[in-house]
């Protein structure tokens, strides 16, 4: 196997409090310039649901760039691809609020009236 088809990929997750000067990191069996985000999607070792941003680096300042596209080749910066795998809160069940209404009185039955009458 030739390195350039072996390409290191280095992710940190901000709510695990991952040093990004430090970041973990996964390979893949791809040339760097063929990986997608559909490949990431795939391969991201870390089970659960993330929003990827990858470091994009334009005139030597960097940006974190969200890419959706699932064909769109991925930004390389100093040989190698950086993720920001930023865990997704999935919503909290709540159970539907039902508004209860005060029963109304119905109105007094003929024989009611009567009996209040005789009193």
């Amino acid at each position: 196997m030739s390195n350039k088809n072996y390409t290191m990929i280095h992710y940190h997750i901000p709510q695990d409090l991952d040093d990004p000067e430090q970041p973990n990191a996964y390979t893949l069996q791809l040339n760097i310039k063929d990986i997608t985000y559909t490949d990431i999607l795939k391969t991201f070792p870390i089970k659960g649901q993330f929003d990827f941003k990858f470091l994009y680096q334009h005139q030597k300042e960097n940006f974190w760039l969200d890419i959706k596209s699932n064909a769109t080749p991925l930004p390389i910066v100093n040989k190698h691809i950086h993720i920001r795998a930023e865990r997704v809160q999935k919503p909290q069940e709540t159970q539907p609020i039902q508004i209860v209404q005060p029963l109304q009185q119905s109105q007094p039955t003929l024989q009611q009236q009567n009996d209040l009458m005789q009193f």
